[in-house]
C-alpha cells in the first residue's frame, strides 16, 4: 500500500517553504534515518528525514516549488519490497488524504515488461548501500547483475563492477557522481548544452558544500562541482607548490573532462583557484563568481582554519564549525560528519597541513589576487558575508569600479549556505 508524505512543521513560525534539492529520485529506495529532501523556510534550510525504510514512487512538488505545512509532497511504498508502479495524479491538488492510492495487482504484462535478466528498467532492485556506492561513482545498475535474493543488487556488485577494468567505460555515466580524470572526484548535473558552470569550494570542504546551489541551476544550467585533490574521496595531494599547483591540477582536469570555455564559482580557497585560472587561461574562462575568496588582503584566521587539519572531539570540531556562519542553526550533523570524513588519516591530516602552510608561509596571506584581478578581461562579482570571521569583508575595499560587489548582511564565511536564494538568483540570470 502507497503512503501520501506530508510536510512537517519545521519551525514554530513555519507556515510553508521551498523545497530547495531533492536527494532522490523517483524509484530510489531509503532507509530510515536518510535525507529524503531539503526544504528552505523563513530562517533556515532543514533537512527532511525518512522516519522508515522505503521507496520514493513519486515526487508530487518539484525543486524550488513552494509547499505548505500538510501538503502531500510525495508518495512512498513503505514496504521496500515493492516492483510495481502506481498511477499518480499530475498535480498536487488532485491527491486526497481521504482516497490512499493502491497498488494494482501484478499481471503477466508486468513480467513480461522485465528484460531477460529479470529487471525492470525503471525500478531496480537494489539495496540502498549499492545505490548510493553507485551514485559515488557513477555506475549504471542497469547493467549490473545482482547476486542477492531476486537478482537484488548487492554493495559487493557493484564495487566488483567498478573493479571490472573493462567494463569501467561502460559503466561511467557522462552525467552523475563520479571519479574524473587526476583522481578528482565530481559531480555533474544538469542540461548538456550551454557553458558549463564548474563549482570550486573552500578548503577543509567537498563537492557537497554546493548542495543548495547544485539542484536548482542545474534546471537551466549543465553544472560539474569539482572536489579539490586532497579534499573528501578526490586522490591526496602532495605537491609542495601550493596553490598554483592546485590552479594547474584544476585546469587539467577541465581540459580533459572537455568542457571548453566554463562559468566558474569559487568559494575562498576555490576563489583563489578561480582567479588563477581566468589570468592563466583567458580562453577557458568566461566569467568569475567569487564568494569570500583569499588573496584580497593579508589578514585571514588561519588558526580557526587550522583547527580542520587536526583530530578534533566532536564538542570542538562544531565549535570551530560555527565561526563558519552567522546562524549557528546552520550547522547540522551531516556537515560535522562530512567535516570529520574530509582529513579521515593521519596522512590526509598532515597533507592538508602542508597545504596551508605553502599558501600562508608566515601565518597570513602573500598571494596577491588583487593586482592579477585588475589585469583581467573576463567579468567578475564578488559576494562576501559581513559577519566573515576567517576572511574579513573589507577586504573588498579598493576592488576596481567594473568588478560586481555584494556585500551580504547576517552572512558568515559560507555565502553559499546562508545565502543562497540570493546567489541562485544571481546565478540564474547569467546566459547559458
Amino acid at each position: 500500500m502507497s503512503t501520501e508524505l506530508r510536510l512537517p512543521r519545521l519551525g514554530e513560525t513555519m507556515e510553508e517553504g521551498i523545497v530547495v534539492t531533492w536527494n532522490l529520485t523517483e524509484g530510489e529506495s531509503f532507509e530510515r534515518g536518510d535525507t529524503l529532501l531539503e526544504v528552505e523556510t523563513d530562517k533556515m534550510v532543514a533537512e527532511v528525514p525518512a522516519l522508515e525504510n522505503g521507496i520514493l514512487l513519486k515526487i508530487l512538488v518539484e525543486e524550488q516549488a513552494k509547499v505548505k505545512v500538510g501538503d502531500i509532497f510525495a508518495i512512498i511504498d513503505p514496504s521496500d519490497k515493492s516492483s510495481k508502479r502506481i498511477e499518480i495524479p499530475t498535480k498536487t491538488e488532485q491527491v486526497s488524504s481521504q482516497n490512499t492510492l493502491e497498488l494494482p495487482p501484478a499481471s503477466n504484462e508486468l513480467s513480461k515488461s522485465f528484460k531477460q535478466d529479470g529487471k525492470d528498467p525503471d525500478l531496480i532492485r537494489a539495496v540502498p548501500a549499492a545505490r548510493r556506492l553507485a551514485k559515488r561513482y557513477g555506475i549504471n545498475l542497469k547493467v549490473l547483475s545482482g547476486s542477492g535474493p531476486a537478482g537484488r543488487i548487492e554493495r559487493s556488485d557493484v564495487v566488483q563492477g567498478y573493479q571490472d577494468e573493462p567494463k569501467v567505460a561502460s559503466l561511467k555515466q557522462r552525467f552523475g557522481l563520479q571519479m574524473g580524470p587526476r583522481g578528482v572526484r565530481f559531480l555533474r548535473r544538469g542540461k548538456q548544452s550551454g557553458t558549463p558552470v564548474v563549482l570550486l569550494h573552500g578548503f577543509a570542504s567537498d563537492l557537497h558544500s554546493w548542495r543548495l546551489i547544485h539542484g536548482p541551476l542545474s534546471r537551466q544550467r549543465d553544472v560539474i562541482a569539482l572536489e579539490l585533490p586532497g579534499h573528501g574521496e578526490s586522490k591526496d595531494w602532495q605537491e609542495s607548490r601550493g596553490l598554483l599547483a592546485l590552479a594547474e591540477n584544476i585546469e587539467q582536469v577541465i581540459i580533459e573532462l572537455e568542457l571548453g570555455p566554463v562559468d566558474l564559482v569559487g568559494h575562498s580557497l576555490g576563489g583563489a583557484i578561480a582567479v588563477c585560472l581566468a589570468s592563466q587561461q583567458a580562453s577557458m574562462v568566461r566569467q568569475l563568481t567569487l564568494l569570500a575568496p583569499i588573496g584580497f588582503g593579508i589578514e585571514i584566521n588561519l588558526s580557526a582554519v587550522e583547527q580542520f587539519t587536526q583530530e578534533l572531539p566532536e564538542s570542538e570540531l562544531k565549535l570551530a564549525l560555527s565561526r563558519l556562519f552567522y546562524d549557528v542553526r546552520w550547522l547540522s550533523k551531516d556537515l560535522v560528519e562530512a567535516t570529520k570524513q574530509n582529513f579521515h588519516s593521519s596522512v590526509r591530516r598532515q597533507q592538508a597541513q602542508n597545504l596551508l602552510r605553502s599558501i600562508f608561509p608566515f601565518g597570513e596571506q602573500q598571494w596577491d589576487a588583487r593586482s592579477i584581478l585588475s589585469k583581467l578581461h573576463q567579468s567578475v562579482r564578488i559576494l562576501w558575508g559581513e559577519e566573515d570571521l576567517i576572511v574579513p569583508v573589507r577586504h573588498l575595499n579598493g576592488l576596481p569600479g567594473w568588478v560586481a560587489q555584494h556585500r551580504l548582511s547576517k552572512v558568515g564565511h559560507l555565502p553559499q549556505i546562508e545565502a543562497a536564494p540570493l546567489l541562485l538568483r544571481i546565478l540564474q540570470a547569467d546566459p547559458p
